[in-house]
């Protein structure tokens, strides 16, 4: 498996398919997939920003979430692959690929809008120059 951190571009969280990961028929739910684009996006928010991971580092709400999937996946090692897309005033997009067989086979990709928020004024806020900077250096 490979180590979390950034490959061509990308921000590589290494992840174990857990059994509660599964449904019924013994393959990932397809509602999980957004949890690995949340876990995906949180890795790289934190890589970005120096965090230790504190929920309230998370300077971001979700309001917009797609998914296409390619393939099923089951009790495997995967790769969430993820890296900014478009840049806005208030919003971010996120970018996401969830990769099997050692990041050889792409089972799902992923899009999730995002906007910059501040939780104590419970408002949306700008994107800085120095976050866009640090968004672009990677």
């Amino acid at each position: 498996m490979t180590s979390e951190g950034w490959s061509d571009g990308w921000y590589v969280v290494p992840w174990q398919v857990i059994f509660r990961d599964l449904d019924a028929f013994g393959h990932v739910n397809n509602a999980t997939f957004f949890t690995y684009f949340e876990w995906g996006r949180a890795r790289l928010w934190f890589a970005l920003n120096g965090s230790v991971g504190i929920p309230r580092d998370i300077g971001f709400i979700v309001v917009r979430a797609e998914c296409d999937f390619k393939q099923q996946l089951a009790l495997e090692p995967i790769e969430i692959r993820t890296r900014i897309g478009e840049i806005r005033n208030t919003s971010i997009e996120f970018l996401t690929e969830i990769r099997r067989d050692n990041g050889q086979q792409i089972a799902a990709t992923g899009r999730v809008v995002v906007v910059l928020y501040d939780w104590e004024r419970q408002q949306k806020i700008p994107v800085t120059d120095d976050l866009r900077h640090k968004m672009r250096g990677n």
